[in-house]
Order: C-alpha cells, then sequence, then structure tokens
C-alpha cells in the first residue's frame, strides 16, 4: 500500500532527532513526496499529501510560521519539518494550536541535521513502497489473465496476504472526465485518493488500471454501498468537475480462480452500469447479459443481432421510422401496449396498429421464443453499441 506518515517517519526520533510537536492524529495520512518549501507562498507546483520541511531562510523570526501552516493545511500538505536553529529558533505557541486542532503534523528537526539526508531517506522510502505496490499490482495482473501459471506469482501475492483460500471480491471502476480523455496523471491521482478508501481496513487489497478502468481486489471484504459511495467521493476529489463514474462489483470467488474469474464478473457489471446509465451495478444483477458477456467472440453478436433486427433497422434507415425504438419499447415494457402507448404518448390502437405491421415485416407471430430472441438481441445491440463508442 502507499506509505503513510506515521510508516515513513520510523525511527525518525532515533536517527534524526526529529520530533512531532503537534498533530499526531493526522500521522495516518499518506505521503505523495516531500518538498523543501522557503517561500511563504505556496508553491502552485504541489498536488497535495506532501511532507514539506523548511528552514525559515529569507524569514525574521517566526511569526509568520502560523500562516505558513494554514496554506500548507488548506493546500492538503501531509505535515511541516522545521530545521530548528539557525533561522527558526522556537515554534509559536498559535502555530502549534492550529496544528493540533486540525491534526496537521508538525515536527521539529535540529540544524546540526543534514536535510539532504532526511528528505533523501524519505523519498527513498516512499519509492521503495510504490515499488511494492507495483510488484503486487504486477503479479495480481499475470493471476488474473494467465492463471495457468499462478505458481510463479504465488510468492509475491502471499508475502502480501493473498493466499490461494477464503473469499475475494474485485470491483471495477470506469472514470470519465468531463468534456477530456482520462490521462495518466489523472490516474495517478485516482489510485493515490482511492488507496486512502481501503487504507485502514484489515483485509489485503490490490488495485490497478487496466485499459480505461480502475481494478480493485479485496479478501474477505464485502461490499457495501457505504464503500462504493467513498470511492466515488474519492475520485471525485481529483477533479475539478465532476466524473461520470460507473462501478461494478463481483460476486464472492474463492481463492485465486475466484479472483481471475471475479474479474470478468466486476468488468461485465460495470460495463452494464455504463450502458444503463447506473452508478453502480453487482453480478448478480445483469441477468441475461451473464451469457451474452459470455460470449467471447463480438461478430458472433453482430450476427445475431442482424439475423434477428437487422432488417428491421435498416428499413428504419430508408424510411426514417422508428419502429425498431417502438419495438424495443413494447419488449422492455412487459409486452404491454397500454404502457408503451403511455411511454411513446401515443393511442393504444397505434401502436396496435404499428405492431401488426413489425410483425409482418420481421415475419414473426411474437411467440415467447421470437420474443426473447428480440429481447436477448436488443441486450446484444446495447454492449455493440457501447463497444462502437469506447473505440471511436
Amino acid at each position: 500500500m502507499a506509505i503513510t506518515l506515521a510508516q515513513m517517519i520510523q525511527n525518525a526520533d532515533k536517527v534524526y532527532e526529529m520530533r512531532l510537536v503537534a498533530g499526531r492524529a493526522g500521522l495516518s495520512g499518506f505521503v505523495r513526496w516531500v518538498h523543501i518549501v522557503e517561500d511563504s507562498e505556496i508553491p502552485e507546483f504541489m498536488n497535495g499529501n506532501e511532507l514539506v520541511f523548511t528552514t525559515g531562510i529569507g524569514h525574521s523570526g517566526s511569526e509568520w510560521l502560523t500562516e505558513f501552516v494554514e496554506n500548507l493545511y488548506k493546500s492538503k500538505a501531509a505535515g511541516l519539518v522545521v530545521n530548528l536553529g539557525q533561522y527558526i529558533e522556537s515554534i509559536p505557541r498559535e502555530t502549534i494550536r492550529f496544528c493540533e486542532q486540525n491534526a496537521f503534523p508538525l515536527f521539529t528537526l535540529p540544524w546540526k541535521v543534514k536535510l539532504i539526508d532526511v528528505t533523501y531517506d524519505f523519498c527513498h522510502r516512499i519509492i521503495s513502497s510504490e515499488e511494492s505496490e507495483t510488484s503486487l499490482a504486477a503479479a495480481m495482473k499475470n493471476l488474473i489473465f494467465q492463471p495457468q501459471r499462478r505458481n510463479e506469482y504465488a510468492p509475491v501475492l502471499e508475502r502480501k496476504g493473498f493466499h490461494d483460500i477464503g473469499e475475494y471480491y474485485v470491483t471495477a471502476v470506469g472514470v470519465e472526465p468531463c468534456g477530456k480523455n482520462i490521462t495518466a496523471e489523472d490516474w495517478r491521482r485516482i489510485l493515490f485518493s482511492v488507496r486512502r478508501v481501503f487504507a485502514n481496513t484489515r483485509f489485503a487489497s490490490c488495485m490497478f488500471v487496466q485499459e480505461y478502468f480502475l481494478i480493485i481486489v479485496q479478501r474477505n471484504s464485502a461490499k457495501t454501498e457505504e464503500s462504493a459511495a467513498k470511492l466515488k467521493s474519492a475520485i471525485c476529489e481529483c477533479f475539478s468537475e465532476k466524473p461520470d463514474i460507473h462501478i461494478g462489483t463481483s460476486s464472492a470467488g474463492l481463492g485465486y480462480e475466484g479472483i481471475s474469474s471475479g474479474y470478468k464478473e466486476a468488468v461485465a457489471a460495470m460495463k452494464l452500469s455504463r450502458i444503463k446509465e447506473k452508478e453502480r451495478m453487482s453480478y448478480g444483477e445483469i441477468g441475461v447479459y451473464k451469457v451474452l458477456f459470455g460470449v467471447r467472440s463480438s461478430a458472433i453478436l453482430a450476427d445475431f443481432v442482424e439475423s434477428t433486427l437487422g432488417a428491421l433497422i435498416d428499413n428504419d434507415r430508408k424510411t426514417g421510422e422508428n419502429a425498431t425504438e417502438l419495438l424495443k419499447c413494447y419488449l422492455y415494457n412487459n409486452c404491454s401496449v397500454m404502457e408503451t402507448a403511455e411511454k411513446l404518448n401515443v393511442h393504444r390502437n397505434t401502436i396496435n396498429h404499428r405492431l401488426k405491421a413489425i410483425r409482418e415485416f420481421l415475419k414473426t407471430e411474437f411467440t415467447e421464443e421470437e420474443k426473447m430472441n428480440l429481447m436477448i438481441a436488443f441486450c446484444a445491440k446495447e454492449m455493440l453499441d457501447a463497444e462502437n463508442n469506447n473505440n471511436s
């Protein structure tokens, strides 16, 4: 997992005589990087979650520290380390009071300690944590896409708490920012933010980006509306405008095979949530789409749609009619003429007349089997249309 401030400063008191002055309640926050900042104006390049060091050079006294800390807090920094000695002799009480009240970690460091030694050490710890996370994500990807070679990845997974026993849940999250394509930097921010959602859980978790969505694998952690809401909130924090978010969750899977199958389930549920314009769907809710997502070749689905609905779609395209949409509305409303008429805001007699024309055109009697085939064809068409939109 990403490194917390508490993890990063382990033994820093003994090695560097680094002392926590205030804000102990904020030590569970994540640290993204380390910066040395001497200007009272907070640099625009700060992204949040940085641990900031300052010597006070260029300042007179220490009264400026309170405003400096307030600005760091507003910029969502992880904490502040003040190098006491030549430029700053002590921390003002007002500064300590603010940090304590706002759970903003504040440390002191003796002047005799070289900042380069501390920052190098801390940056190395951050990089090591990220390398560990990358190693786990790579092993998890290999397990999902090449399960037959799982013995090669098992040692890494087991060291991180993922054993070939117990239940696993997989979540797939599609993120679509408003008016732009999602970038690699967007994904980095999302991963960092989302890790906080799972940081305090006692079960192992792993997350990585696959194609255009985020994958989260959890052990022994049931899916809840509350966790989905936290997940959505963490992602929204990464954007100035609220993005479209679609979440798909798998059923419980057993062992490593459960992770591999859970990935497919979660992605299917996520894709269908996009098609149905819902924020969240579980695999258990997707019904007949389980069968359709199990068809590996989209050409098979396209052939089925063409043989079932192709003639009606082509005729609508030539004549400008909307018989295809009327038939879909009729089928999706329990084949009720009254409900279809209400949905389309036309008279029932008009619906009956047009349905008769559709039956004659398609040479069908609307038997139960024929209606089932038409319903499945509409479902397959939805999937194919969504796939084409993603590729365009």
